[in-house]
C-alpha cells in the first residue's frame, strides 16, 4: 500500500469526527491533510439535529465520548464547558451538548493537526462516485470534481425510513422529526397531530409537542403499539463478559396485546424509580459486546441473533429517559395522546395529497403527519462502488460493504483497496440511535490499522536509503 498522506472522511456525523480525532490524535506527526465530505457541515447529522432541551440523549454522558480509550471525555468537556449543568456521569442530557462536543473538539483538534503541518479541509459536498486507480482512491463529488487520496473512511451514518407510499407531495407530512422546529411551527392547541412511529423519535416528538402545546390532540401509530421500556442510565459497569441466557425471559413480548400502553409505562416508571430495572446494568455492555462481535460472523448467525435479540433491542436497548416517560405518560393520562396497534401502511390513506387515518368506517383527518417511524442505515449507493467491484469490493446481505472486523477495511482483492468503514455502512452493525460507543471502537481500530501501514512504509524507506 502506498505511503498514506492524504486521507478522506466521507460523512461528519460522530463517527467520522471521531475517526478524524483519532486520526490526529496518533498520525498528526505523520499525515499532510485530512478532507471532509459532508453537504451539511459538521456534525449537523440527523439525530443530534435537535434544537430543544427535551430531545434527551438516550445514552448517558459517562458513556458517549467520542474517544474510545477515554470514556469520560465528554463528562469532562462539560465539565469545563458547561458547569453550571451540574452533570453526573449517568445523567442523560439534550443531544445539542454533545453536537456542541462534537464540533468543540473537532475545531480543537484541527487546530493541533494545523501546528504540526496537517491541514484539514471541509467540503460542503456529497460524494457520487469512489475509484481505485494507480494506488490511489479517487472521490468524486457532486459537482463532478476528482480529489485523489491515500486512504478514505467511508462514515456515511444512518437515515430515516420512510412508510411506503409517503414523500413530500404529501401536504400535511413532515418527514423528518429533526430539527423540531420543522413541526412545532405547523402545530397549536388545536392541532390534531398523526406521530408515525412509537420508538426513540416518536417519543422526542411527542414530548416537544405537549410540553409546547399542551392540548394538541396527538395520535401514534405503530406496529407493536408499544412504547420501549424507561430506563435511568446506561453505563457500562462491567468489564467480564455477561451470560446472555438471562435475557431470554426479555426477548419476547410476553404480554403486549393484554396490556395497554398506560399501565405498561406506569409499570416501567414505577421499576425504574425503584430500581428494579436489574437489565439496565448490562444494556450497555450488551451493545458494545454484541456490535462488536456480530460482523464476524457468518449471515445465518447474524440473522439467528437479531431474531432472538430483535425484541429485547428494541424495548430495552431502545430505552428512554425517565424524565421524558413521565411527560408521555401525563399526556397519555390527559387523553392528548393515544398509541394505536396498526400497521401504518393499513391505516394511513393518501387522498388528494393529504394523509387520514382509517379508523373504522371513517377518515380521521389530521393537521400534521410526522413521520417518525426508525432508523436504517444509509444504503451503498452502487454506483458508488461500482468501479471498486473489478477488485473484489461488494455489498453484504444487509446492504452494507464487507469488511475485516479486526482493521474495518474492505474486503478486497489482495487488501488492495484502501477504503475503511465505520458505522452505518460497516457489515452488520445494529443502528442503535445516539449510541456513539460502537463506531468510536470501529475508529481506532481503522486508525491503528493506518498507524501500523505508516510504520511499515517508513521502515521500508529508511531500510532503502541505509
Amino acid at each position: 500500500m502506498t505511503n498514506i498522506k492524504n486521507i478522506a472522511i466521507i460523512g461528519a456525523g460522530p463517527s467520522g469526527i471521531s475517526a478524524y480525532l483519532q486520526l490526529v490524535k496518533e498520525l498528526h506527526n505523520d499525515l499532510t491533510s485530512i478532507t471532509i465530505f459532508d453537504p451539511i457541515g459538521i456534525a449537523e447529522s440527523f439525530s443530534f439535529n435537535t434544537d430543544l432541551a427535551s430531545s434527551l440523549n438516550n445514552t448517558s454522558v459517562g458513556v458517549s465520548s467520542l474517544y474510545s480509550d477515554d470514556k469520560l471525555d465528554y463528562f469532562k468537556w462539560l465539565q469545563d464547558k458547561k458547569s453550571d449543568l451540574n452533570v453526573s456521569s449517568s445523567d442523560f442530557i439534550s443531544r445539542y451538548y454533545f453536537k456542541e462536543y462534537c464540533q468543540d473538539r473537532f475545531w480543537q483538534s484541527k487546530d493541533y493537526a494545523d501546528a504540526f503541518g496537517c491541514s484539514t479541509f471541509v467540503e460542503n459536498s456529497e460524494v457520487h462516485k469512489l475509484a481505485f486507480k494507480n494506488g490511489r482512491m479517487i472521490v468524486t463529488s457532486q459537482n463532478d470534481i476528482d480529489f485523489f487520496f491515500d486512504a478514505v473512511i467511508l462514515a456515511t451514518g444512518v437515515t430515516t425510513t420512510t412508510p411506503g407510499g409517503l414523500d413530500n407531495s404529501c401536504t400535511n407530512l413532515i418527514t423528518n422529526p429533526y430539527p423540531e422546529s420543522l413541526f412545532l411551527q405547523r402545530v397549536n392547541n388545536d392541532s390534531k397531530v398523526l406521530i408515525l412511529g412509537s420508538k426513540l423519535s416518536a417519543i422526542d416528538v411527542s414530548v416537544a409537542i405537549h410540553n409546547k402545546y399542551p392540548n394538541a390532540q396527538m395520535t401514534m401509530v405503530s406496529r407493536s403499539g408499544e412504547l420501549p421500556s424507561v430506563r435511568s442510565s446506561l453505563l457500562i459497569k462491567s468489564t467480564v463478559p455477561q451470560d446472555y441466557n438471562i435475557l431470554s425471559r426479555l426477548s419476547a413480548s410476553s404480554c403486549a396485546d393484554k396490556i395497554n400502553a398506560e399501565y405498561k409505562l406506569e409499570q416501567d416508571i414505577a421499576c425504574c424509580k425503584s430500581s428494579l430495572n436489574h437489565w439496565e446494568d448490562i444494556v450497555g455492555q450488551f451493545i458494545e459486546e454484541f456490535n462488536e462481535q456480530i460482523p464476524t460472523m457468518t449471515p445465518d448467525r447474524q440473522l439467528r441473533l437479531m431474531s432472538k435479540y430483535q425484541y429485547f433491542i428494541k424495548h430495552y436497548v431502545s430505552s428512554f429517559p425517565l424524565a421524558n416517560a413521565e411527560i408521555v405518560l401525563q399526556a397519555i393520562k390527559s387523553g392528548n395522546l393515544t398509541i394505536l396497534k396498526k400497521d401504518i401502511s393499513d391505516y394511513i390513506v393518501v387522498k388528494d395529497k393529504h394523509i387520514f387515518g382509517k379508523e373504522r368506517d371513517r377518515l380521521k383527518n389530521f393537521d400534521v403527519v410526522i413521520n417518525a417511524s426508525g432508523i436504517s442505515h444509509k444504503p451503498i449507493d452502487d454506483t458508488l462502488i461500482h468501479s471498486l467491484s473489478q477488485l473484489s469490493v461488494t455489498k453484504n446481505k444487509a446492504g452494507g460493504l464487507k469488511v475485516s472486523s479486526s482493521s474495518m477495511r474492505v474486503l478486497s482483492e489482495n487488501d488492495s483497496v484502501p477504503l475503511y468503514v465505520i458505522g452505518g455502512p460497516a457489515a452488520g452493525e445494529v443502528p442503535i440511535t445516539n449510541y456513539v460507543r460502537s463506531s468510536v471502537t470501529q475508529a481506532k481500530k481503522i486508525v491503528s490499522d493506518i498507524a501500523r501501514l505508516t510504520r511499515c512504509s517508513k521502515k521500508g524507506l529508511l531500510s532503502h536509503y541505509a
